[in-house]
């Protein structure tokens, strides 16, 4: 039990971090243009951000999904061996 909820929030943290990560280096780099050059792209580098932190969202879900539908099928194989041995 504890296991499974130490999973959950470490999944949680994860999909955060990856999500403000980008969100934050964008902006800095938004706010680097626009001081040191003269170049006011922070909205486009906000939007980047965002579109970044979502699609690297999506592939930590895309993966966290693909390994627990490989778990259960591990799981299910092994208990038709388990009542196969036991025939």
């Amino acid at each position: 039990m504890k296991q499974e909820v130490f999973k959950t929030w470490t999944l949680v943290l994860q999909l955060g971090i990856s999500i403000l990560v980008p969100i934050f280096l964008l902006v800095a780099l938004g706010y680097i243009l626009r001081e040191k050059l003269n170049i006011d792209m922070m909205l486009i580098c906000i939007i980047l951000g965002v579109l970044v932190g979502v699609r690297n969202t999506y592939v930590i879900i895309k993966n966290y999904l693909k390994m627990m539908d490989s778990s259960k099928n591990k799981e299910s194989e092994l208990m038709k061996k388990h009542r196969n041995s036991l025939r």
